[in-house]
Formats: structure tokens, sequence, C-alpha cells
């Protein structure tokens, strides 16, 4: 029982900092994005 609550854990940890890396590449790409539209105009 204590096994699979444990591995549970490490599922939601993993799927969690997954999603916070995708999070932190998509705000990096609209930073990037921004500073090429406002450095061509």
């Amino acid at each position: 029982m204590p096994k699979s609550r444990e591995l549970g854990m490490k599922e939601a940890t993993r799927k969690a900092a997954s999603e916070a890396l995708a999070q932190m590449l998509a705000v990096t790409a609209m930073l990037v994005i921004a500073s090429v539209v406002f450095y061509w105009h």
C-alpha cells in the first residue's frame, strides 16, 4: 500500500515539474517573440 502511494507521489511530482517546465518555456518564447517584434520595428 505505501509503495503505490509513493509511486503516485513521484508521478504527481514529475507531472507538476513537466508542467512548470512547459510554462517556463512558453513564457520564454513569448518574451523572445516580443523582443524580436520590438527590435524589428
